[in-house]
């Protein structure tokens, strides 16, 4: 009669290694963070076809691949560039707008906090004031255009007072356009004071300002 062997234990699984091609979820949100901060920096000084898509690879420490891997293209990493802060800016605006009790309290509100959001983020304004002038793109192409300011454009024709002679759309368009234009303008701030807007004191005094502006565009019968 044969031996029978006794059964062999079953060794517990092992995890399986990371390959050296694959990166984890975190590492890749990560890599798409630093494509998107060096293309924002480079689109900013240099325009949409004044840089290669290799040239903004080499700048985020990847491969042309890599870049292509988490966009596309160059237009879709323009796109994302452009709509990267999109959510976080409805964030925002949605806060300001379920605290405050009028309409001018909302402008004041959101003219401060987008101030010194620009402020933080001047790179991203500067390819935003490009996309807005029309940049020379491919042709056939075309862009998205960002979903914070149609919901701003929506809470401002929700919120504006009746009478108001002012469409809630140009004068979203107008806020916009003063604060790029203020966020924007280091040479003339430089030569009138002396320093720009990254200076807090000039910062905090050009913000009071502008709300001042802002508000006074505003029907008496809306304060």
């Amino acid at each position: 009669m044969a031996r029978r062997e006794p059964p062999a234990h079953s060794a517990a699984p092992r995890p399986r290694a990371r390959g050296p091609g694959r990166r984890s979820r975190r590492e890749s949100e990560r890599t798409r963070r630093r494509i998107l901060d060096r293309a924002e920096r480079l689109f900013a000084a240099r325009g949409y076809r004044g840089v290669a898509l290799r040239e903004i690879a080499e700048a985020s420490g990847v491969r042309p691949f890599t870049v292509q891997h988490h966009f596309g293209s160059k237009l879709g990493l323009y796109q994302a560039v452009l709509s990267r802060f999109d959510d976080e800016l409805i964030r925002r605006i949605t806060a300001i707008a379920r605290e405050s009790a009028s309409f001018p309290e909302v402008v004041d509100r959101v003219v401060d906090d987008l101030f010194e959001f620009f402020v933080a983020h001047r790179g991203w304004v500067a390819v935003s004031a490009r996309a807005a002038l029309g940049e020379a793109l491919p042709r056939g192409a075309s862009l998205e255009g960002p979903r914070w300011i149609r919901f701003i454009d929506t809470i401002a024709r929700e919120r504006a007072p009746a009478g108001l002679p002012l469409d809630p759309g140009l004068l979203l368009v107008t806020m916009e356009g003063i604060l790029h234009h203020h966020v924007l303008s280091k040479a003339h701030y430089r030569e009138l004071f002396g320093a720009d807007v990254g200076d807090p004191a000039i910062r905090a005094r050009t913000r009071e300002h502008l709300k001042q502006v802002i508000l006074a565009l505003l029907a008496p019968s809306a304060r």
